[in-house]
């Protein structure tokens, strides 16, 4: 079950005052590179009125420009009410950002939208892979030629909330936050799939090994691969309002599995991982009581991976 907000600013790496200090990012775990937050957040785009954005997703178009779709709802914070996928657009990553229409809106049996990941899937076609809490709760999809226009799909996955894609070789990994209720754990799980059509059951990647709280304490997963080592980038929380702002990062060879042994934990929300220019970033975004009226929005700090030798 879903838990009201509570108000409160938690961003302390992004200069919310008032909030306790806590180590924003520190090197632990076992990995080749530690990816670390070497520059301010900015905050690039805000949502027209008091539209907040949630967990979201960033495209980039062939002739780069980018597109932003994420959770939307004009309240400070409520699950229960997001219906719709906000969509943004801009020339850069940085912006300016322009407000689009929204992509996508909620029709039964969907009790909600959450979580899309947008990416191509065949020349001149886009899919969106989404959570909308059906009675089945499965991966949901839908497809697009112009980014704007969407098309629910019938196909589905298996899976749970928050869907992230990633690509080795021939394969394709699908990651999505999932749930043993029978030790009351948070998880995160991973299928895989050579067509984005077929895919196997899911298996567990991370498993928390401390109970879960209301709807889990594991969102967002994120993984990118470095060399031969995958990273997974996944929002932690807990009770606490300070603990929103949270991403932990876990590194593994196996994109399948990875061990609780935190590499580094870093102050972001709903973080996605970009690459661009040569450079790469960390983007951050929630519940405007949760992350205050200053970082409603999409904010991007700059990301540096560091050699873990250069941090003995």
């Amino acid at each position: 079950m879903w838990r009201r907000v509570v108000a409160g600013c938690v961003l302390v790496a992004l200069g919310c005052a008032g909030a306790p200090r806590r180590t924003q990012q520190r090197a632990t775990g076992s990995s080749a590179w530690v990816p670390l937050v070497v520059g301010p957040f900015q905050r690039v785009y805000r949502p027209v009125g008091t539209r907040y954005l949630n967990d979201h997703t960033l495209a980039r178009e062939p002739d780069g420009r980018w597109r932003l779709f994420g959770i939307t709802h004009d309240s400070e914070g409520d699950p229960s009410r997001e219906m719709s996928f906000l969509h943004a657009s801009a020339p850069a990553l940085m912006g300016p950002w322009s407000d689009e229409g929204d992509a996508l809106h909620s029709q039964p049996p969907e009790e909600a939208l959450w979580a899309p990941f947008v990416l191509p899937v065949g020349a001149g076609r886009w899919g969106m892979f989404y959570y909308g809490n059906t009675p089945d709760h499965r991966v949901l999809r839908a497809e697009s030629a112009d980014l704007h226009r969407w098309e629910r799909s019938a196909s589905s996955a298996p899976g749970g909330r928050d869907p992230f894609l990633l690509r080795v070789g021939a394969l394709w990994y699908l990651y999505s936050v999932g749930a043993d209720e029978h030790r009351e754990i948070g998880q995160i799980v991973v299928s895989q799939s050579r067509d984005l059509l077929r895919w196997t059951m899911p298996t567990v990647a991370l498993a928390d090994p401390v109970a879960a709280f209301g709807w889990g304490n594991l969102e967002s997963p994120v993984v990118v691969r470095r060399g031969e080592e995958f990273y997974l980038f996944v929002t932690r929380t807990s009770d606490s309002p300070h603990d929103y702002a949270r991403t932990m990062v876990f590194a593994s060879t196996d994109p399948t599995r990875f061990a609780w042994e935190p590499v580094t934990e870093l102050m972001a929300h709903a973080a996605e991982v970009i690459e661009d220019g040569g450079g790469w970033f960390i983007t951050s975004a929630g519940w405007t009581a949760r992350m205050g009226e200053r970082w409603r929005g999409l904010s991007i700090a700059p990301l540096a991976w560091a050699p873990r030798s250069s941090l003995r």
